[in-house]
C-alpha cells in the first residue's frame, strides 16, 4: 500500500525524463499535468466513501476515482513492459487503519509491440478502513498522496495530487451518499473473484493453468495479467482448449517471460463474446513441477502444450534468433575466438604466446596444463558473468550481456589494475609472484606449476575486458541463449568461452606452430613495453566510459587516485629492492601500501557519486531514445532509425565513424529521418526491454522504422555503403506503397 524508497527513486527518474523530453519539444511541463491550452488534466482524482455514520470496529469502503480524459490511460500495479504504477500514501487518524488497494481487472494498451497494463475511462480503485476500538464518533479528515503516470498514444505525463475526504460528525445521510455507496457497491461486484478448483504446471518454457468449475456455454477467451512483472511473455496471447470429459474443464496455456517465480500470481480473465460480463479470477498458485499434479489427462496436457508452443512461436518477433542450438554454438564459439581480436585483449594473450615460447624447451605436458589452466580461467569467467546474467533476470532485472561494464565501480577497479599492471610493464615496479600470476605474466617469468594460477588469471582478466564487445556473431545466439532453461544458456556460453581459448589450447598442443617467432632475447622486454601502451590505451578507454555514467568530478578524483598509485609504486620500485637497506625496502612497501589504500578508498568514493544530470549541448541531430516518441513518429509516417549503442562497446565506436560519415549524414538529411541513440552504457530498464523484444541481450543494435509494424534489422558491422543501401530500399518501398494509395 505504501511506496517504498525504491519506487520513489523510479518515480524521480520517470519525472527527470519526462521532463528532458517536454524541454526538447520546448513544451511547458506542470507536477500534475501539461497545460498545453486550456485543455484539461489528463487525470482527475476524487475520494468517495459508502457510509454516512462511522462506527468503531465497523468496517467501510473508500474509493479512489480517476477520471481519465479521452485517449489518455494510467497503469495498474504491474504497469507491463514499459510505464509507472499508480502509487498511494495515506494520511490517516490514529485511530483508523488502511487495508490493501483493491485493484479492478485492468487492459492492454499495445504501443508499438510494447505492452502496457492500466486503466482509461473511470476507474474505482477501492480500500477498506477499519477504525479501532479507540475510535470516537466525530469529523474525520482522510488524505492520500496520489502519484501516477498519465500516458496516451503521443506522449507520457508524470503527476502528482493530494486528494482530501473529509466526513462529517453528523451523519446527514442524502442522495449523493446513496449514489456513492451504489457506485462503490458496483465496483466490488467487479472486482476479481476466488475460485479454489484450479492448478497450475510448468512444461516446456509454459505455464499451465488447469481450471474446473467455471459455468460458460461456449469456450471462452483467456487474458492472463500477471502481478510480477515479466513473469508472463505479454506479447504472446494465452491458448485454452477444453479438458476432460465435464463441461466447464480448461486447460490454459502462457508463454513464460524473463521473471521466474514458483508462484503465480495475477488476474485470469475469460471473455465470454456472447455476454458482457466477463469472469475475472484471482490468482495465486503454486507452480506445480510435475504435470502429474494437474490430475489430467495426459493426452490433454500434450495437446495444450503443443497449441501453446505453436502459438509462441507464432507470435515470436521475426528479429529473434531462429538458427536453433546447434547454429548458436557454432555461432557462439567461432565469436568467441574473434573475442581474441579485442585491441584491450592483446596484451594479455600476447604474454600468453610469449609463455609458450618461453617454455619451448621444456616438457609438453607442462605446456599442455598451462593451456588448460587459461581455459579454465576462461571458462570460470564465462560461468560466472552468465550464471550471474541469469539469476538477476529471475529475481526481475532486466540485464544484458557485458551488464559487468555498466557498474562504475567495476569499470574503474578493472582500469585501475590495469594501469597497475601497465606500471609494471614500463619498468617501475616488478610486481611480485603474486601480483604477477593476477595479471597473467608469471607463467612468463617462472613457467613452472608455480605459474598455474598466472594462466588461470590471465584467462580471467581477458574474457573481463572482452566480454562486453561480443562481435557481429553473438548478438542473436545471447539473445537466444537467455530464452533457454539455464542448462542450455551455459551450453552456449560454455561454447563461448572454449572459442575464445581454442588458439591457446591448440599452441599447448603444438608448440611447433610457435616456430615462426625470434627465439626469446631482448626483443621480448622491448615488446613488454610496447604492451604497456597498448594497456594504458584500455586504460584510457575505461576512463572514458567511467566519466560517461559518472561525472566530471568523480574522473578528476580518479585521476588524483591514479597519480597516488604512480607515486607509491614509484616509491616501492626505486627503495623497495634488494640493494637497499632492510629499513628502506620496509618504508618504501608501508608508504606504497598506504599510497594504494588511500587510493582504492578515493575510486570506491568517486564511483559512489551520482552521474551529471546535465546533457551535452553539442549532442548534434540525434535525439535520446523514448519508445513513445518511436511511436508517435510513425503515427506521422516519419522514418526513424534507433542506434543501440554502449561507450564500452567497441564495435559501437567504429560504427559510429560509419554513422558520422558525410555520405550517411547527407542520405539520413534527405529522406528526413530522425535518428535516435539508446546509450546503454549505463543500465537501462527501457532500452534492455526494448533490446530483448528484438530478441538481442547486448549491443550494437540498428533499428530503421519505416511505418510498418515491424522495423528493418541492420548488420552489427556497418559500412556507409550497407547503411544507404538500406536507406534507399527504404526509399523505395515507400514509394511503391504511396503509389498502390493512389492506384487503389
Amino acid at each position: 500500500m505504501f511506496a517504498n524508497r525504491n519506487s520513489h527513486i523510479t518515480r524521480t527518474w520517470c519525472v527527470l525524463w519526462c521532463f528532458i523530453f517536454f524541454c526538447s519539444l520546448g513544451l511547458p511541463i506542470h507536477s500534475e499535468a501539461v497545460e498545453a491550452s486550456s485543455e484539461a488534466p489528463p487525470v482527475k482524482i476524487e475520494l468517495i466513501y459508502d457510509q454516512a455514520a462511522i462506527q468503531a470496529n465497523t468496517p467501510f469502503w473508500v474509493g479512489i476515482r480517476l477520471q481519465h480524459q479521452p485517449g489518455w490511460h494510467s497503469y495498474w500495479k504491474n504497469p507491463g513492459d514499459a510505464g509507472l504504477a499508480t502509487e498511494f500514501e495515506w494520511t490517516l487518524p490514529a485511530t483508523l487503519k488502511a487495508g490493501s488497494i483493491e485493484w479492478p481487472v485492468p487492459q492492454k494498451f499495445n504501443l508499438n509491440s510494447i505492452i502496457g497494463l492500466g486503466y482509461e475511462g473511470e476507474i474505482l480503485l477501492l480500500t477498506q478502513m477499519t477504525p479501532t476500538k479507540e475510535f470516537v464518533e466525530g469529523p474525520l479528515e482522510l488524505k492520500a498522496d496520489i502519484h501516477w503516470l498519465a500516458c496516451s498514444d503521443a506522449t507520457c505525463v508524470p503527476g502528482d495530487a493530494t486528494v482530501v475526504l473529509e466526513i462529517p460528525q453528523t451523519p446527514s445521510p442524502s442522495q449523493k451518499n446513496a449514489e456513492m455507496k451504489q457506485e462503490i457497491l458496483a465496483a466490488i461486484a467487479k472486482l476479481p473473484s476466488q475460485h479454489h478448483q484450479i492448478n497450475a504446471v510448468r512444461k516446456d518454457g509454459l505455464i499451465v493453468i488447469h481450471l474446473t468449475g467455471i459455468d460458460q456455454g461456449i469456450t471462452p477467451t483467456p487474458s492472463f495479467f500477471p502481478e510480477t512483472t515479466e513473469q508472463v511473455d505479454l506479447q504472446k496471447e494465452p491458448m485454452i482448449t477444453a479438458a476432460g470429459q465435464q463441461a466447464g474443464e480448461y486447460l490454459i496455456t502462457m508463454a513464460e517471460g524473463a521473471s521466474f517465480s514458483d508462484r503465480l500470481k495475477g488476474i485470469l480473465l475469460l471473455e465470454d463474446p456472447k455476454t458482457d460480463n466477463p469472469l475475472a479470477l484471482n490468482i495465486d498458485l503454486l507452480i506445480h513441477k510435475d504435470a502429474n499434479a494437474l490430475e489430467v489427462d495426459a493426452k490433454d496436457l500434450n495437446h495444450a502444450v503443443i497449441l501453446g508452443s505453436k502459438a509462441s512461436t507464432a507470435n515470436a518477433s521475426a528479429a529473434q534468433f531462429d538458427g536453433g542450438l546447434g547454429l548458436a554454438l557454432l555461432l557462439a564459439f567461432v565469436g568467441g575466438m574473434i573475442l581474441n581480436l579485442m585491441p584491450c585483449v592483446l596484451p594479455v594473450i600476447s604474454f600468453k604466446v610469449l609463455s609458450f615460447v618461453k617454455m619451448a624447451g621444456q616438457s609438453r605436458s607442462l605446456t599442455l596444463k598451462h593451456g588448460l589452466m587459461f581455459s579454465l580461467g576462461v571458462l570460470v569467467s564465462f560461468w560466472t558473468l552468465a550464471v550471474a546474467m541469469l539469476i538477476l533476470q529471475v529475481y526481475g532485472k532486466s540485464v544484458g550481456w557485458g551488464f559487468q561494464l555498466q557498474e562504475p565501480l567495476f569499470v574503474i577497479t578493472l582500469a585501475t589494475g590495469l594501469m597497475i599492471f601497465a606500471l609494471s610493464l614500463f619498468g617501475i615496479f616488478e610486481f611480485g609472484t603474486f601480483f604477477a600470476s593476477l595479471a597473467g605474466n608469471a607463467s612468463v617469468n617462472k613457467p613452472n606449476q608455480e605459474g598455474f594460477s598466472g594462466s588461470f588469471f590471465s584467462g580471467v582478466l581477458a574474457t573481463a575486458v572482452a566480454t562486453p564487445c561480443t562481435g557481429p556473431f553473438l548478438g542473436s545466439a545471447i539473445g537466444f541463449a537467455v530464452t533457454l532453461p539455464p542448462f542450455y544458456a551455459l551450453l552456449i556460453f560454455t561454447s563461448l568461452g572454449m572459442g575464445m581459448a581454442f588458439p591457446y589450447l591448440v599452441l599447448s598442443l603444438f608448440p611447433s606452430l610457435l616456430s615462426f617467432l625470434p627465439k626469446p632475447g631482448n626483443w621480448m622486454v622491448t615488446f613488454k613495453e610496447l604492451m604497456g601502451f597498448v594497456m594504458m590505451t584500455t586504460v584510457l578507454w575505461l576512463l572514458w566510459v567511467f566519466a560517461a555514467q559518472t561525472s566530471s568530478l568523480a574522473l578528476l578524483i580518479v585521476l588524483f587516485a591514479f597519480l597516488l598509485i604512480t607515486l607509491g609504486f614509484w616509491v616501492y620500485g626505486r627503495f623497495g629492492t634488494l640493494i637497499n637497506k632492510r629499513r628502506t625496502r620496509l618504508l618504501s612497501s608501508v608508504f606504497a601500501l598506504l599510497c594504494l589504500t588511500m587510493a582504492s578508498y578515493t575510486i570506491y568514493v568517486s564511483a559512489s557519486l551520482p552521474p551529471e544530470t546535465t546533457q551535452v549541448a553539442d549532442a548534434g541531430d540525434w535525439e535520446p531514445f523514448s519508445a513513445t516518441r518511436v511511436a508517435e513518429l510513425q503515427k506521422q509516417g516519419v522514418p526513424v532509425f534507433i542506434d543501440f549503442t554502449a561507450k564500452w562497446c567497441l564495435i559501437c565506436q567504429t560504427n559510429h565513424m560509419v554513422l558520422a560519415s558525410e555520405r550517411v549524414g547527407q542520405k539520413f538529411k534527405e529522406l528526413g529521418v530522425v535518428k535516435m541513440s539508446a546509450d546503454w552504457t549505463s543500465n537501462d530498464e527501457e532500452i534492455t526491454k526494448a533490446l530483448r523484444q528484438f530478441g538481442r541481450n547486448g549491443v550494437p543494435l540498428y533499428l530503421l522504422y519505416n511505418g510498418k509494424e515491424s522495423p528493418e534489422i541492420l548488420p552489427q558491422v556497418l559500412t556507409p555503403d550497407v547503411v544507404i543501401e538500406h536507406l534507399e530500399t527504404m526509399l523505395k518501398d515507400a514509394f511503391e506503397g504511396s503509389s498502390l494509395v493512389e492506384n487503389e
